[in-house]
């Protein structure tokens, strides 16, 4: 089944024990993906083979369908991108303030900064919400909103870490600035989401056989995900250093959710966009921070760190501002 089709349901979500039913099959897909790595099942080179077909293929595949039979409401897509976005650029500042207050090594400080505001959107958030949009009226509308929303963020995330990454190097040309507005244009998520905005707004029909091909194509994006993302975070290594590593996961979990809560009310929020917001809020560090501080000589073991402890904790941050927002 698609991951938009599941928003389609009917079965209500209104009850607290229920929130549970959302969060579980996320944790015992990224589970599974945890022990097939470990018993070897899964390799390194596997699951990056298997997180490129994720990313460039399946997941736009999906995107791209539900928003060309859904379309996108411009007035909710607005409000939640207005509260992301503003407190993304608060936490970035505050992660670096952090850094600075700790007193950890300059090249330390862009990796707290963009490990606090760097959410797993794709493989995380948008799951989570297929889930628990499932019983609202319109869900596959508000899923295809979520969608566009997620695709401009992560758009958004690559050009803001290469900023605060570059400004935590002793020397670097802002050059670097240039691969993160490439990645802009280039980004399959945002590029899927805006032709299948455009067919809808043209109002055409997708063929029959083009439709059921990215219906079966889409549902794979959901159970892969999680599997590689549990498959990933089973190779990575906890450095030592754990001031930086804690900073960041309370940044990323804790506080972002309760900035975009706060953004929210402030912008009157509907409450299907206040859910959806504070689900991409919560997710835990993605895994693109730790290729970030690699590749921009950022300290790639705080980020390795955040991404799995705020993996594991963001259960805790996603059950709690679902249960909030039923």
């Amino acid at each position: 089944m698609d991951i938009g089709a599941l928003c389609t349901s009917t079965a209500p979500i209104d009850q607290p024990m229920q929130t549970i039913e959302i969060i579980a099959p996320i944790l015992l897909l990224v589970l599974l993906g945890v022990l097939l790595a470990r018993f070897r099942f899964l390799g390194p080179e596997f699951l990056g083979e298997l997180n490129g077909f994720i990313f460039w293929i399946a997941l736009p595949a999906s995107l791209f369908r539900t928003a060309a039979i859904s379309g996108d409401s411009g007035p909710e897509t607005a409000g939640i991108l207005s509260a992301l976005l503003c407190g993304t650029f608060l936490i970035a500042i505050l992660g670096w303030l952090t850094s600075v207050a700790l007193k950890l090594p300059k090249a330390c400080h862009g990796t707290v900064s963009q490990s606090g505001f760097r959410g797993n959107l794709a493989y995380i958030g948008l799951p989570v919400l297929s889930y628990a949009l499932r019983g609202t009226p319109g869900g596959e509308a508000h899923y295809a909103t979520a969608a566009f929303a997620m695709g401009c963020l992560i758009s958004i995330y690559n050009v803001l870490a290469i900023i605060v990454l570059q400004a935590s190097r002793h020397e670097g040309s802002w050059r670097a600035l240039g691969p993160g507005v490439r990645s802009i244009l280039t980004n399959p998520l945002l590029i899927a989401c805006l032709a299948g905005l455009a067919l809808n707004a043209a109002d055409f029909a997708l063929p029959r056989a083009l439709d059921d091909s990215l219906e079966a194509l889409g549902g794979a994006a959901v159970p892969m995900s999680l599997v590689c993302i549990g498959g990933s975070i089973a190779f990575i290594r906890i450095g030592k250093n754990i001031a930086p590593m804690v900073a960041s996961v309370l940044l990323k979990i804790a506080i972002l959710p309760v900035l975009v809560y706060a953004l929210g009310r402030f912008l009157l929020l509907d409450p299907v966009s206040m859910r959806i917001a504070l689900a991409f809020a919560a997710t835990p560090t993605a895994s693109a921070a730790f290729v970030m501080a690699r590749q921009m000589e950022g300290d790639e073991s705080v980020a390795s760190g955040a991404i799995v402890l705020s993996t594991i904790f963001s259960a805790i941050s996603l059950f709690l501002v679902l249960w909030f927002t039923q």
